[in-house]
């Protein structure tokens, strides 16, 4: 029994190395719809705000809570069953770009609500939230293939 491999065969095995961890690195990409449904609880947590109703406030951040609660738990649990992700795939890189991405949304919407109420525009939290919210939607999807890059550069083989 020969214990070498044959060229021929290290390649195959590393190549169905690389697609197992592509394939584990794509159980990490969150959907399209999550970055729509955040989007769209901002903007219910603002209408809630912006009625001034403190009964409706409250069913504003329940339903705010329940939604982002429920939509992570339900991502993250099923990609944790699956597959658990190494702590390293992610680097300053992908930190900074989520840090980024949550900045500058919430740099916009802080700035368009405020400029709105200054202005005298009604349900300027409503308004703000909603551009917010479609820079999420829109936004997160590059924010994922950025991250899935950086992931993919960083996983055990890969040149750096």
């Amino acid at each position: 029994m020969n214990s070498q491999m044959h060229p021929d065969e290290a390649a195959r095995a590393l190549a169905e190395i690389q697609l197992r961890q592509r394939q584990v690195i794509d159980l990490a990409t969150l959907p399209r719809w999550y970055w729509w449904t955040v989007g769209a609880l901002m903007v219910v947590l603002a209408a809630g705000v912006d009625t001034g109703n403190r009964g409706m406030l409250a069913v504003a951040l329940g339903v705010f809570l329940l939604g982002l609660l429920g939509s992570t738990g339900w991502i993250v649990g099923g990609a944790y069953r699956r597959a658990p992700l190494r702590n390293d795939l992610l680097d300053q890189r992908g930190v900074l770009a989520i840090l980024g991405f949550v900045a500058v949304i919430v740099a916009v919407t802080l700035g368009i609500a405020f400029t709105l109420r200054a202005t005298g525009v009604s349900h300027p939290a409503t308004i703000a939230c909603l551009v917010g919210g479609v820079m999420m939607g829109a936004g997160g999807p590059p924010l994922m293939r950025l991250l899935r890059r950086i992931m993919l550069s960083n996983r055990a083989g890969s040149p750096r």
